[in-house]
């Protein structure tokens, strides 16, 4: 079997490994190559923005006093866990992104709302050319659940992208995990699509669910936000990556109707 390149675009330093870590574990286990690419992976340079969102970030990370530098070790850690490569784009998390003095993103609402007519990622992105892209076997995007305004701004610069490729048929959007648990959530991401899309679903073994549970577990800071304990992590994941009609585990994307 020819060995295949697979891309997987997060939008920060957990979301592909959260939402796609089995898939990527079997993919490379089957020796094929799979690239993270975390678009708002940058350090932040200067004065920290004195926001109540980051205060509270950065007090239930408990990443120290760099804790960007600790969260792209992290994700460097989980990478290396499930054999993939990993890339960082320079690009700052949307909590740290300022207009002059003024923080786009100041609070926990303002993340899921619309995309901050000032915010300068959607235009810097659109010179970032990633050659990757134009040579995967699949590209993966995330749907937007949870309608993160990272997530969709990283979302419809992947569409732009994959745009003129010729075979529409390498797309793939998967299901942002934690944000997949909210009531309905994936549906309102489908809906924002304007493209016909159909599942494309991936089952995983014990050993990849295994492998992506691993993984996650890398990720130090997102432990002490999301769940109280490792413990409580793996159950929540193998809870919500159980299909509830056939019991396996599984990962959900979805690709451009055939």
């Amino acid at each position: 079997m020819s060995s295949e390149t697979h891309v997987i675009i997060s939008p920060h330093f957990d979301d592909g490994v959260f939402s796609c870590g089995g898939a990527a574990r079997q993919l490379t286990a089957a020796g094929h190559a799979v690239l993270v690419i975390t678009m708002m992976g940058g350090l932040f340079d200067g004065a920290l923005p004195q926001t109540p969102i980051l205060a509270d970030l950065h007090r239930r990370w408990g990443a120290g006093v760099d804790p960007l530098r600790q969260r792209q070790i992290e994700d460097e850690r989980a990478s290396g866990a499930l054999g993939v490569d990993f890339m960082h784009v320079p690009l700052p998390d949307c909590v740290y992104r300022l207009a002059g003095d003024m923080a786009l993103y100041p609070t926990e609402e303002s993340l899921f709302g619309a995309v901050h007519p000032a915010d300068y990622a959607p235009r810097l992105l659109k010179g970032i050319q990633i050659p990757e892209l134009e040579t995967a076997t699949k590209v993966y995007l995330p749907l937007g659940v949870g309608h993160h305004v990272d997530h969709q701004i990283v979302r419809d610069w992947g569409m732009t992208q994959m745009r003129d490729a010729p075979d529409k048929s390498a797309l793939r959007f998967y299901v942002e995990f934690p944000y997949s648990k909210a009531d309905r959530s994936t549906e309102m991401a489908l809906g924002a699509i304007d493209l016909p899309l159909e599942p494309a679903d991936v089952i995983l073994s014990e050993a990849e669910m295994k492998a992506k549970i691993g993984a996650i577990a890398c990720y130090d800071s997102q432990i002490s936000t999301f769940w109280a304990d490792l413990v409580a992590m793996e159950r929540d994941v193998r809870r919500a990556f159980t299909d509830s009609l056939s019991g396996a585990y599984t990962e959900r994307f979805w690709k451009i109707a055939s």
